[in-house]
């Protein structure tokens, strides 16, 4: 969560008390690039921290966005998305039909967790590749495997983390910024 400090509120509300709404616009106007910025940082955080696959991660992630306004100054950032196929991670072998035992790695550096009876396929009916196994003893029914979803890895305490932090310093920023356009007679 982003905050602003009360010595902030205090300290702006005092100097702009003879602009319109100058305060508030400080703070939307601030509160706004530190949303910006928690939603493009966050894909890159989760990119170095997961093995997936940028374009699934980008394709099966919807970000949800409420900037902050004069009369609102909560401004909120959401993901969510369905999870995505473990075949979009660290897996090895990367082909169908070699017969090697499936090794996959959601997180980046690990080695793979070997899976005993899984397999890598591709779809005949949609050309879609990836891994399964068997539900039973028999060849149907199969099942695929997947992995997290964008909400889950930027949920990750390390990628909060520092993406509540930077978004703070940002925000801590844009505020002095902001006044400072104000008061030079910029921003109305």
């Amino acid at each position: 969560m982003i905050e602003i400090t009360s010595d902030a509120i205090e300290r702006v509300g005092t100097l702009l008390a003879d602009v319109p709404k100058g305060a508030e616009r400080v703070f939307a106007s601030a509160m706004n690039r530190g949303i910006s910025r928690v939603k493009t940082q966050a894909i890159k955080q989760v990119k170095t921290v997961y093995a997936v696959n940028g374009a699934a991660l980008t394709k099966a992630t919807r970000i949800n966005i409420t900037k902050a306004s004069t009369g609102n100054l909560a401004g909120f950032v959401s993901f969510s998305g369905v999870k995505i196929p473990l075949y979009k991670f660290k897996v090895t072998p990367t082909k169908p039909g070699t017969g090697k035992q499936v090794r996959a790695a959601v997180k980046k550096g690990g080695s793979g967790t070997p899976f005993e009876d899984a397999f890598i396929a591709e779809m005949k009916s949609n050309g879609h590749t990836g891994v399964f196994e068997r539900t039973g003893r028999k060849r149907f029914p199969i099942e695929e495997k997947m992995g997290l979803s964008a909400a889950q890895m930027v949920g990750n305490e390390g990628i909060i983390d520092g993406l509540e932090k930077e978004a703070q310093e940002l925000v801590n920023e844009r505020i002095i910024h902001e006044m400072n356009r104000i008061l030079n007679g910029y921003g109305g």
